[in-house]
């Protein structure tokens, strides 16, 4: 079964800053540039998701309510 854009990059994310770098695995918990850069992707493709499921061009919101 293959993952979702959205869970791909959330796990790339996850995976670089949980287990491959030793930058953002320090204690005080500073991010690297790649962890950022991978961060801002899983957002835009969220982004980008959200667009797609409620049908809107941009600045997505939840309906009144919810």
């Amino acid at each position: 079964m293959r993952l979702s854009p959205l869970q791909e990059a959330w796990g790339a994310y996850v995976h670089h800053s949980l287990r491959q770098c030793p930058v953002c695995r320090r204690a005080d918990g500073s991010p690297c540039e790649t962890a950022e850069e991978l961060y801002r992707a899983y957002r835009e493709v969220g982004k980008q998701v959200t667009e797609k499921v409620w049908g809107t061009g941009g600045g997505a919101t939840l309906p009144p309510g919810q």
